[in-house]
């Protein structure tokens, strides 16, 4: 019985120091800076001699573990590790993620996921192989969007850390030339997105990959590391607590994924301001779902009071949280989906906030008024917040005279807001037609964001056209 037991106890005692030794690898590698001995030793319940010991095993092994007694132990990133490292768990991890590269990147990134996939399947024992090749969970197909130029390109450019000549058409159809230092570049469920130093705007920018209709690799080298670059972005991002930009500890890509994968819901009569929000969805560029409302009984029925108690449209669900009130949700769209561009820099939020509100608040109830045939009289006007019907209309005219653009360098939510109202009053002879109103409204309103709006309204009104004719016979 003794050789037998003595057998037992030499394979359990091996047994442990190899589990031992994989412990030792897994606190190394979680560390990039050198670790002193005695924390290692703290850490993995051993002594201080028998972590000397297991070091100068794993050294003879091939590991890289650089430092000494009393400086401290760093593992060089190249040591591979054997299979035995993965659990169960961790196989379904990198299968499930090189199933995701192979099906959401491009072609290079595609084949190299494959070739890694076999190359893990070769080395891993059965049971473990059996993790890697199971379909319990699989990658659904994604929304694809055109890409033009191959994302190999930039990457190529974020690893060689070269300038990138880019030909880029904006969600405004403007098409401009930029030179630009690529940072990083984020794989989204629906769209990729390369953010780079545009020396044309002089500050960081996100530029949509699948609107990037040309790229060149340039020999000359950005004046600052990508790392510095990428820290520098981080930064500034972090410090950008007033729009839905704003980054926590929480990963960025996370909350992209989020707001991108949730359902957007737009409740709307054609014959509404839901035709505001209409045409904003359509800059946004996010695929939304359209319930289109009666009025009468439909909007009061308990479900839709639910949504909003005031029973009237437009409403917009997005996931679990819903938004009314139109000047409202242009400014969630605007602020939950940043890289439409829809919300001023920084410089030109002023203006931005400014009349979106007064929009809002004075320009919809002077108009609402007069346009029933009542204004308050010369001495009531106090107690309205517009004072007048003509005060807001003068106000209005200088605002927009001579101006392309309210708030900032270019078009924002509150120019779609401010030139629909107008358009549409003017159009319906509700208010005169200034000079000034039409040289500011008439561009944005031929939009393309605009027309594809006035085209899906126009299919709306005709199919309630044609259910209506349907009751009546």
């Amino acid at each position: 019985m003794l050789p037998l037991f003595g057998s037992v106890l030499c394979y359990t005692f091996a047994m442990s120091r190899t589990y031992r030794l994989f412990d030792l690898l897994q606190v190394l590698r979680r560390h990039r800076h050198p670790l002193s001995g005695e924390a290692l030793a703290r850490e993995l319940g051993v002594s201080l001699r028998t972590l000397y010991r297991d070091i100068a095993a794993l050294q003879t092994m091939g590991a890289e573990i650089k430092g000494e007694p009393g400086v401290g132990y760093v593992l060089k990133p190249s040591f591979l590790l054997p299979p035995l490292m993965f659990s169960q768990t961790e196989i379904e991890a990198l299968a499930l993620g090189l199933k995701w590269v192979a099906k959401r990147t491009d072609d290079a990134l595609a084949t190299a996921s494959v070739d890694a996939m076999a190359k893990l399947a070769a080395v891993l024992p059965s049971d473990l192989r059996d993790g890697l090749e199971d379909d319990a969970l699989i990658i659904g197909p994604s929304w694809k969007r055109p890409q033009v130029v191959n994302l190999a390109l930039l990457r190529r450019a974020l690893h060689e850390e070269k300038k990138l000549e880019l030909n880029y058409r904006d969600e405004k159809g403007m098409q401009t030339a930029r030179i630009v230092w690529p940072v990083t570049l984020g794989f989204f469920e629906t769209t990729r997105v390369l953010v780079a130093w545009c020396e044309l705007r002089g500050d960081f920018r996100h530029f949509r990959t699948d609107r990037i209709e040309a790229a060149v690799l340039l020999a000359e080298r950005p004046p600052k590391r990508r790392k510095a670059l990428h820290k520098e972005w981080r930064n500034i991002l972090l410090t950008k607590l007033d729009s839905a930009a704003c980054y926590s500890n929480v990963p960025s890509v996370n909350a992209q994924e989020d707001k991108m994968n949730t359902e957007l819901v737009f409740y709307t009569n054609p014959q509404s301001r839901g035709n505001v929000v209409h045409w904003m969805l359509e800059e946004v560029g996010q695929p939304y779902r359209t319930e289109v409302l009666e009025y009468g009984p439909e909007m009061k029925s308990p479900g839709y009071l639910a949504i909003n108690p005031m029973g009237k449209v437009p409403a917009l669900k997005h996931g679990d949280k819903v938004v009314t009130e139109t000047a409202a949700i242009l400014c969630y769209l605007a602020d939950t989906f940043p890289e439409a561009g829809l919300t001023p820099e920084p410089a030109g939020r002023g203006d931005y906030y400014r009349w979106m509100f007064f929009a809002a608040g004075c320009l919809e109830a002077a108009l609402s008024n007069h346009a029933v045939g009542w204004n308050p009289a010369p001495d009531m006007q106090l107690k309205f917040g517009y004072g007048s019907y003509e005060l807001v209309m003068d106000v209005m005219t200088d605002v927009v005279r001579g101006k392309r653009h309210l708030a900032g360098e270019g078009f924002s939510a509150v120019d779609l807001y401010v030139a629909s109202y107008l358009d549409f009053l003017m159009r319906f002879d509700v208010i005169e037609k200034r000079p000034e109103f039409t040289a500011y409204c008439d561009p944005l309103v031929n939009r393309p964001a605009a027309l594809r709006a006035k085209e899906k309204i126009a299919a709306l009104m005709s199919g309630q056209a044609w259910d209506q004719a349907k009751k009546l016979k």
